[in-house]
């Protein structure tokens, strides 16, 4: 036989063998592959039968027929081991292809652990390798997808094969199978909570389409995804995933919020395979506006949609309320509802399992939100439940109270009473006994700032304390102090350090005597530790030499390495330890010093802190803020006694606002908690029970509004605001009132007020805050008013109208109104100001801003305009304000007149202007008999009497002749005064000097300029004195048309702070003020 035939037949053999050899290794690895996939499926099946997706009876099914093929297995896996070489090779094949049929249908039926196994039993485990699968999503899939069920459907004959230009399908509606057929593609996920009833598939259950376009198949796997924390996983499908949802969002403000982070935290494995970024804005969106409506319903609406709905619903429910973990209210019901979903169980005899299986579904950053909302609620609830206080017995709680002996055995006697008594007839003494209670006996807010003057007070001492206890030359002589001002703790830490200086200076001076004071031996060894040092630390100084040195020599060298690193902590601490020296710590005083400072720091930026909370609570009023400043700085610096001011000014200029969200806030504990600040309101009050009140005898007495103040601030130092002090009835239980007020503010009797209830009683209120508000400051009890610091609050100019509509009214009302366009011109608001608004505060102005903006409103929801119109002056009077009557402002008359003058009218409420006076000759039978008229006051008449017989005095002998010859002839010879309106009662001695230049020109019969206006009081030597409100009246001239004002010498410092307050003195231009001491001064002037 030819040699190239021998081989070729060798060849052909050992291919032969080769080839039965490759189907035997793949046999074996098709059953030991079989093997583990039974192995597998077992475990996955029994964990199937605890989350409920297979029941007991499924479950016996699929084990009987695990145990059927893995009985199968192990037969052709003992043969295989048995025959080595054997021939049936087809046949056992077809057992396998058996064994695989038989997996894919308990796959189908049952499920297993990984999709894998399904996709090699279903298609073959060439249809893995041949798809080109979305890496980073297959790898999730495999890892962490686990099926329960699949099904494969085949296409349509003329399906076709391609299916990415499908248009992708909706995840938020039911999704049918055909669907995914027709249209999905491969990996594409799907819900399986639409179409399942099984709660654990509805959590977990995922669907996933993997297309076979070479058989023309879909393979649909329903499977349970792992439960894993996204944040916690390395998968970079998770993380492009997240990082995409993160750069996409809208620029919403909800998606820049703390919920939409807890949202994106709280989604599942499943959500992110199903959903893309923008169905999950969608379904955030959803949530927000679901929580908006449990908002807006009742709570036994929420508690009983919740009770009807499924456990997922349920679920979904709690997850959304979580969501909003910054919202106490969101948190509270959603425990309230999961607390109740276990009640409901209980009433229903339903296995509590159910709760646990809902509180374990939830993920786990829902599940930590859970547990915060659970803890806040119960400290939310025990914040109005008092718990402790029912639990301790009443006797121990009297003995707890840190009142004086007697509180506590007025106390005991209530005690004994009540437990005499029957419950209904001891009422009385109970409601007595638990009022007293709660009293807050010597408890004090003291917030942290207050007592930072004691803590570096401390530390000053324990520098002192420290340098005397080691300071062994006894150069230190600074005594310590238990208080120090400001001033003394700067004066102490400069002398402490220059104590330390000199200290560092003498010390340094007494190691170099103790190293060069030595014998040579001595020297050579402390040289030798120098060079030790130099080498140890690499310190840039040359090594000493000693040998053959003279000792001179060595001392300068130790000095020149001493002095050379005396600045050096660690070197020189090396250098003194050397000679057993003991120094200072002069680190550790450095250190307390710098506490020091960063006290004084924390005190300065505090005050800082204070000023600019004052001024965003109010515009302007600078001298109140100060005033305010000065009693926190005096709380700080020393004692923190009570104080009373009284806040006293027209309405509407922020006197209540500048002591709730100004002084209030200035004072905050660590908590962020304000000091208590409580509101009395005294307008028209009556009866002094209502502060102090009534005897406990009477028939359903209780306790006073100071009383019900302390035990609602829980302290006995709040802050206590009485608002309309000069509202209070003028009767006699109104002068009770004011002797209630009078001693509460008294800070010699304060500390033992007592309310009448309590009678006995002694309630230390001399570290308390009062704060008085009134408008009229002459409708005070004097006595009461003695006892009052009191704080101007001046009327509100145009400038400080416009400021403050800019900064406060109109950015609220756009915030309110959604009308951030709308814009008011400094000219529009300066138009309503003068023309709709007279009054010194902000309160007309603020209700017509009101109603323009609600008007316009109402507009554009009517779609009665397309545009935000441009608001002008022709708009206010012709369509918003139309209704509203302009203020008519009374002005100057026409022309020079004998006997008419301008006076100038001021009142409380930070309105001023002129009053017109009028003189007139009457018939009367007596010479220069007097008529008043106008509803004149008794100051104003007694006024105008003083002004008759100046202006009598005045008049030269020759015109007091022909005067009284002229009256004689017509019987004209009284003088009637008018002060027009009649209506309006008048009162005051300002308009004296007026009144006299008015009487002298009827005398004289000389004409008074028309467009002058006088003010200031009179008296019978021609004085012109001072009077109050010139402001006010200055701008109600001006206003009126006056060109010219005469005031009191004596007003011309108030003149000055007139000019300096205003911002712009255009307005002042072409008028005259002229200051006047004597009658003479001004009659010199008023005449043409």
């Amino acid at each position: 036989m030819p040699e190239n035939k021998k081989n070729n037949i060798k060849k052909k053999a050992k291919s032969k063998i080769a080839k039965k050899n490759a189907i035997s290794k793949l046999i074996k690895t098709k059953i030991n592959y079989y093997i583990e996939i039974v192995e597998n499926t077992i475990i996955y099946v029994q964990k199937y039968k605890v989350l409920d997706i297979l029941n007991s009876s499924k479950l016996n099914e699929a084990i009987q027929k695990l145990l059927d093929v893995n009985s199968s297995l192990m037969v052709l896996l003992d043969y295989t081991k048995t025959n080595k070489n054997f021939k049936n090779k087809d046949e056992i094949l077809d057992k396998l292809q058996n064994i695989n049929n038989e997996l894919s249908f308990i796959f189908r039926s049952y499920g297993t652990k990984n999709i894998a196994d399904v996709l090699n039993v279903v298609f073959g485990p060439s249809y893995i390798e041949n798809s080109h699968f979305d890496d980073s999503r297959f790898s999730l899939i495999k890892k962490f997808i686990h099926p329960v069920s699949y099904k494969v459907l085949d296409w349509k004959p003329n399906s076709k094969n391609d299916k990415s230009d499908k248009t992708r399908i909706a995840r938020n509606k039911i999704v049918e199978d055909f669907m995914i057929v027709e249209t999905a593609k491969s990996l594409d996920c799907f819900d399986l909570a639409r179409t399942s009833n099984v709660f654990q598939t509805k959590v977990y259950g995922v669907k996933i389409c993997f297309q076979n376009y070479a058989n023309g198949k879909t393979l649909i796997i329903c499977g349970i995804s792992d439960e894993i924390i996204l944040q916690c996983c390395s998968e970079k499908f998770i993380y492009d995933q997240l990082r995409l949802i993160n750069i996409n969002k809208p620029k919403d403000t909800n998606f820049f919020s703390n919920d939409f982070d807890r949202f994106i935290n709280s989604l599942t494995l499943k959500e992110l395979l199903i959903y893309n970024e923008i169905e999950l804005y969608h379904k955030y969106n959803g949530f927000c506006v679901h929580n908006n409506q449990i908002k807006q319903k009742t709570i036994q609406d929420n508690v009983k949609d919740f009770l009807s709905s499924e456990l997922f619903d349920q679920r979904r429910v709690l997850i959304q309320l979580l969501i909003k973990a910054d919202d106490p209210e969101f948190q509270y019901l959603a425990y309230l509802l999961y607390d109740l979903l276990s009640s409901e169980n209980d009433t229903n005899n339903i296995d509590t399992q159910e709760q646990t299986v809902l509180f374990d579904s939830l993920p786990w950053n829902i599940k930590k939100y859970f547990k915060s909302a659970m803890k806040n609620t119960i400290n939310y609830t025990n914040s109005f439940v008092d718990f402790e206080t029912s639990k301790i017995p009443l006797e121990q709680q009297i003995c707890l109270m840190k009142a004086s002996r007697t509180v506590k055995e007025k106390a005991m006697i209530k005690l004994k009473e009540v437990k005499a008594k029957s419950e209904d007839s001891g009422s009385k003494a109970r409601h007595y006994l638990e009022g007293l209670l709660k009293i807050p006996f010597g408890y004090y807010r003291k917030e942290k700032i207050l007592d930072t003057i004691s803590d570096y007070t401390l530390v000053l001492n324990d520098i002192i304390s420290y340098i005397k206890n080691n300071d062994k030359d006894h150069l230190f002589n600074f005594e310590s102090k238990s208080m120090y001002t400001s001033v003394e703790i700067n004066n102490a830490i400069k002398y402490i350090n220059n104590f330390v200086d000199e200290y560092n200076d003498k010390f340094v001076l007494n190691i170099i005597n103790k190293a060069t004071n030595n014998n040579r031996i001595q020297l050579v060894n402390i040289i030798s530790q120098i060079n030790s040092l130099i080498k140890t630390f690499t310190l840039k100084f040359p090594r000493i030499s000693h040998s053959g040195k003279k000792i001179s020599f060595m001392k300068q060298k130790i000095i020149h390495f001493i002095t050379s690193f005396q600045n050096d902590p660690v070197i020189f601490e090396n250098i003194y330890t050397m000679f057993d020296v003991s120094k200072i710590n002069i680190d550790k005083i450095f250190q307390d010093i710098k506490t020091i400072d960063d006290k004084k720091s924390e005190i300065s930026d505090y005050m800082s802190n204070v000023k600019d909370i004052l001024d965003s609570a109010v515009h302007g009023h600078s001298n109140a803020k100060r005033h305010i400043e000065r009693i926190i700085g005096q709380w700080i610096s020393g004692d923190q006694d009570g104080y009373c001011f009284g806040f006293e000014g027209p309405p509407g200029v922020g006197k209540t606002s500048l002591a709730r969200k100004g002084l209030a806030n200035c004072l905050k504990d660590n908590n962020d908690k304000s000091r208590p600040l409580a509101f009395i309101a005294m307008g028209g009050a009556s009866n002094g029970s209502t502060l102090a009140g009534h005897n406990y005898t009477y028939v359903g007495s209780t306790w006073g509004k100071i009383v019900d103040i302390l035990m609602d601030t829980k302290c006995m130092n709040p802050i206590i605001f009485i608002d309309e002090l000069d509202k209070i009835s003028k009767t006699e239980n109104g002068k009770e009132i004011i002797g209630i007020l009078t001693h509460l503010i008294d800070r010699t009797q304060n500390e033992q007020f007592q309310d009448k209830y309590f009678n006995g009683v002694d309630l230390d209120l001399s570290k308390a805050l009062f704060i008085f508000s009134y408008n009229d400051v002459s409708c005070l009890d004097r006595i009461l008013l003695d006892r009052i610091h009191r704080i101007k609050f001046d009327h509100l100019t145009l400038d400080d109208k416009l400021e403050i509509s800019h900064k406060y009214i109109l950015p609220e009302f756009y915030e309110k109104f959604n009308m951030k366009d709308l814009n008011f011109s400094n000219e529009v608001l300066t138009y309503i100001i003068e023309n709709y608004t007279n009054e010194s505060g902000v309160r007309k102005l603020k209700e017509i801003i009101f109603e323009i903006i609600s008007e316009i409103n109402l507009e554009i929801l009517k779609n009665d305009i397309d545009n935000m119109p441009i608001i002008d002056e022709d708009i206010i009077t012709n369509k918003y304000l139309k209704d509203k009557c302009r203020i008519r402002v009374k002005t100057i008359h026409d022309s020079p007149q004998p006997g008419i003058i301008n006076g100038l009218w001021a009142n409380s409420l930070g309105m001023g202007g002129i009053i017109p006076i009028e003189c007139n000759l009457f018939p009367s039978n007596n010479l220069l008999d007097f008529k008043l008229t106008g509803l004149q006051g008794d100051v104003m008449k007694e006024s105008m009497n003083v002004s008759k017989t100046l202006s009598w005095k005045l008049t030269p002998p020759a015109n007091k002749t022909k005067f009284i010859k002229t009256v004689k002839k017509s019987k004209l010879q009284g003088i009637h005064v008018h002060c027009p309106e009649g209506a309006v009662p008048k009162d005051g001695p300002s308009a004296g000097t007026a009144i006299t230049v008015c009487i002298y020109s009827i005398l004289n019969n000389k004409k008074i300029k028309h467009d002058i206006a006088i003010t200031g009081e009179i008296n019978l030597q021609g004085k012109v004195t001072e009077i109050g409100g010139l402001d006010l009246k200055i701008l109600g001239g001006i206003r009126a048309g006056v060109k010219t004002f005469i005031f009191p010498e004596n007003n011309k410092e108030d003149f000055e702070k007139f000019k300096d307050k205003q911002k712009n003195l255009d307005f002042l231009e072409g008028i005259q003020f002229i200051p006047v001491n004597n009658i003479g001064d001004v009659l010199k002037i008023v005449f043409i």
